[in-house]
């Protein structure tokens, strides 16, 4: 039975394998490359050869056989000359936000123990944001790297939906579900990126042009939009800022339509296997399935004809080079005691903002930006559909030139 670690706050898991596994992947990619160094942790999504995929879910692990080889992605990272440090917790089935899981527990936050770490990719997150690790692989289907990643005030990346390999990975929704990362800083974020793409990030000089939103202003708490406000007059100073004017965006029908495309896949992809195993879930990721069975086809019909218009509005915003910088989600982590209700509310609000990146599939890097109420909130780059180089150059320079943390180390 796959179990909690003691410690690390909690972020990883073990089958009892960990240390003959690190000897084994050490053995087999020698530590040494342009990741040498980087302490790498990996959600237990992934295929990790001799070990068995858990997506957190008792019943799942109990059915998989031993991987014989590892991932692509992992695979790239450990031949780079990343160091093994194990497998992460990751919510149920990879299907909430929240970083809470029924069978596994919570990874505590360490940049705010008192609040919830964001979920699907909570221990990967929690791994680097507590000094575990200094590079971490997750997933991001709906937000679970770029959540996560501002709840714990890390740098955290979903690239262009297909630019990185899945295959060997545990999937929720194949047309959403992206590899993603997190690290301690922007140039560890880039070495993953190059050897994740295979493609080189050149270092930039000049910042392009930006664009803010109006609509993201009445979804975001008091502290994060009065902070917003001031970066959008300090982002003038630095580059060419176009203002979109309220009603611009959709943000409600978009994140409307992705909750349903997103549970229909889910369906389609696990709904047999619910039915037939019956398996003891969390009462939260029950919900969800059971109203992801509930899906239509005439629903799934219009909600598709929206995100065609969602990528192609992206498409326009974001031409010419252009990025889109908006706060990564409206608030900090919701605290541990919070009721469900405001959960409820802070997640309907970070979907909205999530869900334009996911619904196009477009690259969106969340780095760590201001604290509200003493817990960290991340800021969003978002590029167009294959700019991820671009995004990771504009995250780097607009992270040394407004000061933020973690930057150049």
């Amino acid at each position: 039975m796959l179990q909690t670690l003691s410690g690390r706050h909690g972020a990883f898991v073990s089958d009892g394998s960990d240390e003959a596994c690190a000897l084994r992947l050490w053995k087999a990619h020698g530590g040494a490359g342009p990741l040498a160094g980087l302490r790498l942790a990996v959600k237990d999504v992934f295929e990790v050869e001799g070990l068995r995929v858990g997506a957190g879910q008792p019943a799942w692990f109990a059915e998989q056989a031993e991987a014989q080889s590892s991932a692509p992605a992992v695979r790239a990272l450990l031949d780079a000359g990343a160091r093994w440090v194990g497998k992460t917790v990751t919510d149920e089935l990879t299907y909430s936000l929240a970083g809470n899981n029924a069978h596994y527990g919570k990874p505590t936050n360490p940049a705010a123990p008192d609040r919830l770490s964001g979920g699907s990719s909570s221990g990967s997150v929690v791994a680097v944001a507590g000094g575990h690790a200094d590079i971490a692989l997750g997933t991001d289907c709906g937000g679970s790297t770029r959540l996560p990643a501002s709840y714990c005030g890390v740098w955290g990346m979903r690239p262009t939906h297909g630019r990185i390999a899945a295959q060997g990975c545990f999937t929720l929704a194949h047309s959403f579900d992206t590899v993603g990362w997190f690290a301690t800083s922007a140039d560890a974020m880039t070495r993953v990126f190059e050897q994740l793409a295979r493609s080189r990030v050149a270092p930039a000089q000049a910042i392009g042009p930006l664009v803010v939103a109006a609509d993201v202003l009445t979804l975001l708490d008091a502290p994060v939009r009065t902070a917003y406000e001031a970066l959008i007059a300090q982002l003038r100073e630095l580059a060419p800022v176009t203002l979109l004017p309220e009603g611009t965006l959709p943000l409600a029908d978009w994140a409307n339509a992705f909750r349903v495309l997103q549970a229909s896949e889910i369906w389609l992809q696990l709904g047999d296997w619910v039915r037939s195993r019956k398996p003891h879930m969390g009462e939260d990721v029950t919900q969800r399935f059971d109203a992801a069975a509930r899906v239509g086809f005439d629903e799934v019909a219009a909600m598709q004809r929206l995100r065609v218009d969602a990528i192609a509005t992206m498409a326009r915003v974001l031409a010419g080079g252009a990025a889109l910088v908006w706060p990564t989600v409206p608030t900090p982590a919701p605290s541990l005691d919070a009721s469900f209700d405001a959960v409820n509310d802070i997640r309907a609000r970070s979907f909205r903002m999530l869900a334009p990146a996911g619904l196009a599939g477009l690259p969106q890097l969340s780095m760590p930006w201001m604290r509200s109420e003493g817990a960290p909130v991340g800021l969003s780059v978002i590029g167009a559909r294959g700019d991820d180089e671009g995004v990771l150059q504009l995250a780097r320079l607009l992270s040394e030139r407004l000061g933020l943390a973690g930057a150049a180390h």
